[in-house]
């Protein structure tokens, strides 16, 4: 395991510097270089869990490759909508059964609110 968070951690100054046209193509390059070093290192021939593997890393590098530098772009950014919806969510929610038979745990009733 330490092994394998070493690698990772090794590759995700270059994961965090691409960018530009693509992208996606040198990201996906780095997922499969890192997976198949984890398969010879362990060495599974299992076709479904290096797929797993390999979500896997694409999902840890993803996530490990933001970097927050403060406050502000850690927590959402107050706008006009989340100020009025917040306040007046009471209202709205009122407003929405008023106009509508849908249930407020309904994936539907999203659209009326």
């Amino acid at each position: 395991m330490e092994e394998q968070l070493t690698l990772l951690e090794g590759v995700l100054d270059e994961y965090r510097e691409i960018s530009g046209q693509g992208k996606v193509t040198q990201k996906e390059a780095i997922i499969t270089r890192v997976t198949w070093k984890f398969v010879t290192m362990h060495h599974e021939n299992d076709i479904e869990a290096t797929k797993k593997l390999q979500n896997s890393v694409k999902n840890w590098l993803n996530n490990w490759s933001w970097e927050l530098t403060d406050k502000e772009e850690y927590f959402q950014k107050t706008n006009w909508f989340t100020v009025f919806t917040s306040e007046n969510a009471d209202q709205i929610k009122e407003e929405t059964q008023k106009l509508t038979e849908v249930a407020p745990s309904s994936p539907v009733y999203v659209q009326y609110w």
